[in-house]
């Protein structure tokens, strides 16, 4: 019993940390593939992000954290895990939902975009962005007998969904779903359905592949402190830098803690497909992760009261610097001569 409740927090450790690094669709994604039993976490070779990149997105850029484009379980590398994949475009709900009618959900997963501010089961104000676009899993049909929940629906048409923000999953009715779907937000380019299949066969990962793509990626990989120096500096100066507001600027830090955070144990997860959870630099990269993360909940408190303590971010950032570069000094090494290995 103990064994099996460890194993759901880790599940539920992962997903939470997933949600702060992988977009939308990606984290849904995932979480089916990890359902069927696919090892989705080999495509996490390329998670690992320099904090250059993250400064550059958020500071410099001033881009919306969930606009990042990182390479990570990009869809046209699904094939290396054996996943055959299916971009419908449609033009209409009534285009989407013929499509939707068509898929054997045993053995397919579907994923549409859809506008934030139309979900029902989403509080007024959740979303600070309602008109962006969002990604649900569908994952089935009203008259579906894939859950016993889903039977005793007595809603009328509808589709069964899966969302991951917010945590939701139920019977969303056919009125709500097409203005979901149809919203003049969701632009043409976003409007198809992601089709995954499920493997036939368990043994069809191109591991040589991935490797090789690793150990690219790898040689290329590098950072420096000046991340850190920045998040140092900008707390003890009296005014804010890059932002008007002391509150954005504490919200830029802590996306930027989040984003990395969940860059570190996505990568751990990897690492951990290629060895084991037991190995020290597995659990380096997961307790980078956690200290990242506490990082992010200082400045999240910090953004509602407005003040921070800059000795405290002091010392945190100059602990999870030192952790950074003890992985570069062996976790990275070793990583690398275990690929050569597998390759």
């Amino acid at each position: 019993m103990a064994e099996t409740e460890q194993a759901q927090t880790l599940v539920k450790e992962r997903q939470r940390y997933e949600e702060g690094f992988l977009d939308c669709r990606n984290v849904q994604v995932s979480i089916a593939l990890q359902k069927w039993g696919v090892p989705v976490e080999l495509l996490y070779y390329n998670a690992w992000e320099s904090t250059s990149s993250i400064y550059e997105h958020l500071y410099v850029n001033k881009k919306l954290p969930w606009l990042y484009e990182s390479p990570c379980l990009v869809p046209s590398e699904l094939g290396l895990i054996g996943v055959a994949y299916d971009e419908v475009q449609y033009a209409t709900y009534e285009d989407a939902d013929t499509i939707l009618q068509d898929v054997d959900y045993s053995e397919q997963a579907a994923f549409l975009w859809i506008v934030c501010g139309e979900s029902p089961y989403v509080k007024p104000g959740f979303y600070g962005h309602p008109e962006s676009v969002h990604s649900v899993w569908v994952q089935g049909l009203s008259t579906s007998s894939l859950d016993s929940e889903l039977d005793n629906c007595t809603a009328g048409a509808g589709y069964w969904v899966r969302d991951t923000y917010p945590e939701f999953e139920g019977f969303v009715p056919e009125t709500d779903f097409r203005r979901m779907v149809d919203s003049p937000y969701v632009h043409l380019e976003d409007r198809q359905v992601f089709l995954v299949r499920r493997p036939e066969r368990n043994d069809s990962v191109d591991k040589k592949q991935i490797m090789e793509r690793f150990l690219e990626r790898q040689r290329g990989l590098h950072d420096d402190a000046a991340f850190f120096d920045m998040i140092c500096r900008t707390v003890n100066q009296p005014e804010p830098e890059f932002f008007p507001e002391w509150k954005e600027l504490y919200d830029c830090h802590s996306h930027a803690f989040k984003f990395l955070a969940g860059s570190r144990y996505a990568y751990s997860c990897f690492a951990e497909s290629l060895v084991s959870s037991e190995y020290p630099w597995v659990q380096l990269l997961r307790d980078i992760a956690r200290r990242a993360d506490k990082l992010k909940n200082v400045f999240l408190m910090a953004a509602q009261s407005g003040r921070v303590d800059g000795q405290v971010v002091h010392r945190m950032c100059a602990e999870l610097h030192r952790l950074e570069q003890e992985w570069f000094v062996s976790g990275h090494v070793e990583l690398g001569r275990e690929a050569q290995l597998q390759r």
